[in-house]
């Protein structure tokens, strides 16, 4: 059996540098040497990007990704200007960059991993393979907790050509998910079978949309666990503080306090506003 590959991938931007920073630091300290990182960013950031830029880490160009019917305005930091569709909000933008990356790059298994979480613990992902088959990360018993779940939910099954249901229980957002990109390649073929349009502009068009529940909705409910080459994880592995709220030195050492053994990472939600020089003292 062949042996898997990895790599990270990070979108980031001016903004999250010093917390990039942070995860590229943790990465050369935590991971295993066969980990690629791909840290995505636009054009305009690379000058500021470089100095993270190593035999390991590689900068890969946001422009260079996205079809060339997208562009940025001068001045515009919320939308990309589109000459096929309305204006693309970043967010829905960045998703996009997400699923376009699987055509960019050659590994097996992409790690989908922000910018504002870092890894605490020795990290390779061959360790989590079972049989050649890797985490797929799915939270069961989210019927009604998450806010957008339902919709997210609705609107993947639409993209894949699968009825919409309520009530969804099953949550496929987190840290460092894992995708394989075979995977990834054939989800995008099947938007464009169902949709008659490159899946690009299907995807350009959509409002609240989530890029992790759509992956998450064609492997369990097209591909199905046998065929997809993961197998289900409901385990959370991150150390996470997800609240909008900054945390200080003492907030900080309390949620180091919560580490169990089976957390390799920490995420401290970047829109917190916790100072980055606090979480390198608690944590580095």
């Amino acid at each position: 059996m062949k042996s898997l590959t990895y790599a990270l991938v990070t979108p980031s931007f001016s903004l999250d540098l010093k917390r990039c920073e942070l995860l590229v630091e943790s990465v050369a300290r935590w991971a295993a040497p066969s980990l690629r990182h791909y840290l995505v960013i636009d054009r305009r950031d690379v000058p500021l990007f470089e100095h993270l830029r190593s035999a390991r880490t590689e900068l890969l160009i946001v422009e260079d990704i996205v079809p060339n019917w997208l562009v940025r305005m001068p001045g515009v930091r919320k939308f990309w200007f589109s000459f096929r569709t309305r204006p693309v909000r970043n967010w829905i933008l960045q998703q996009m960059v997400k699923l376009a990356i699987p055509s960019a790059v050659k590994e097996d298994v992409l790690l989908y991993t922000d910018s504002d979480t870092f890894f605490i613990a020795p990290f390779d992902p061959a360790s989590f393979e079972r049989d050649g088959r890797v985490p797929l990360f799915m939270e069961t018993g989210q019927r009604g907790l998450l806010d957008y779940n339902d919709s997210w939910h609705a609107q993947a099954a639409r993209l894949v050509g699968i009825p919409a249901e309520t009530g969804y229980d099953t949550s496929f957002v987190g840290n460092v998910i894992c995708w394989r990109r075979d995977n990834a390649i054939s989800l995008q073929q099947r938007i464009e079978t169902v949709t008659g349009k490159r899946w690009t502009q299907a995807i350009a068009t959509q409002s609240a949309f989530s890029e992790y529940t759509l992956y998450g909705v064609y492997v369990t409910q097209v591909l199905g666990e046998a065929a997809s080459g993961h197998w289900y994880d409901g385990e959370i592995r991150t150390l996470n503080h997800w609240k909008p709220v900054p945390l200080d030195i003492a907030g900080l050492e309390a949620l180091k306090t919560r580490r169990q053994p089976h957390h390799h990472s920490a995420m401290i939600s970047a829109k917190s506003l916790t100072a980055v020089s606090d979480i390198r003292k608690v944590f580095f």
